[in-house]
């Protein structure tokens, strides 16, 4: 195999692996972030490189048409994968695993693995304890309701 091809082969398996992260942690997260990547990887593909293809020689045309390509299916099958993961709860323990009865019950949120920060609701609580507008026993039950429910 030559070089140039060598070189396509992993540009385009790179910008795979990379579209599958992309993918996966879209549909990992509990965070809206699918409408993000779609805008950034509308920005980047039809705005910017779309563009500049036609000053390209057709042989980059190519390589360009490849990566296009695999992030894109990298992102398909990121989504699918990180989608199935999240349904079957592949990566808890089988112990702790909702059954298809909690299953229909647990709201999405719930059994989602990236999970929003709770950090600002906690700040908020700390602020209202510190204002004495909660008392030590409010504010503590409050902390652990917010870190049970994650």
């Amino acid at each position: 195999m030559s070089g140039k091809r060598t070189a396509v082969i992993w540009i385009g398996l790179g910008l795979f692996a990379l579209g599958t992260l992309i993918g996966s942690l879209v549909a990992l997260s509990a965070q809206s972030l699918a409408q993000a990547v779609i805008a950034a990887m509308f920005a980047l593909f039809g705005g910017s490189l779309l563009v500049f293809m036609e000053k390209l020689s057709e042989q980059n045309q190519a390589k360009a048409a490849i990566g296009i390509f695999a992030i894109s299916l990298g992102t398909l099958c990121g989504v699918y994968s990180g989608l199935y993961v999240n349904e079957y709860q592949l990566l808890t323990p089988p112990a702790q695993r909702f059954t298809r009865a909690q299953s229909t019950q647990a709201t999405v949120e719930v059994r989602k693995y990236l999970k929003e920060n709770i950090l600002p609701k906690a700040n908020e609580i700390d602020v209202k304890y510190r204002n004495g507008l909660l008392t030590p026993q409010d504010a503590y039950d409050q902390i652990r309701i917010l870190v049970e429910k994650d």
